[in-house]
């Protein structure tokens, strides 16, 4: 008994094509719907490497950004203790001319002199500031900002 195989030629090539078509509008949905022209690695292999080299190079820019915004903000504040520093040298000095007076009398002068400390005080406090735990101004040679309060007076 002869084996007879019967294939149907036509049928076989319109089922090819009409899988191709279908994988093809597959694709084309699949871009429409996510907005991107690469939405498998296949799509476009250059293409998807120039996309991940640009998208961690706006991930690294994103961070850089995020770090001014703090250098700002830590220069701002620093510029408003410095302002507040300057008034407090500012009344420090009229206090320094007021003791000079010479029509002031002992309690005049105790006055300004405790003024001035308490003034002095304050200084050395905004030396103290920090800044999400970093110092404002600085250290000095040793590491440190200051171990305690200077006490100057003025006469």
């Amino acid at each position: 008994m002869p084996l007879s195989v019967n294939t149907n030629t036509a049928a076989a090539s319109a089922s090819y094509f009409l899988s191709k078509n279908n994988a093809a509008l597959q694709k084309s949905l699949n871009r429409l719907s996510s907005g991107r022209q690469i939405t498998k690695p296949s799509d476009d292999a250059g293409g998807l490497a120039v996309s991940m080299k640009l998208q961690g190079t706006i991930n690294r820019l994103s961070g850089v950004e995020k770090n001014i915004g703090n250098a700002i903000s830590f220069l701002q504040v620093q510029d408003g203790i410095l302002e507040s520093a300057g008034n407090i040298v500012s009344r420090m000095g009229e206090l320094k001319g007021l003791y000079g007076d010479v029509l002031k009398n002992t309690t005049d002068k105790a006055t300004y002199d405790a003024e001035f400390q308490d003034l002095q005080g304050q200084l050395y406090q905004i030396s103290q500031t920090k800044f999400n735990g970093v110092s404002l101004f600085g250290t000095d040679a040793n590491g440190n900002n200051g171990t305690s309060a200077p006490n100057i007076k003025i006469g």
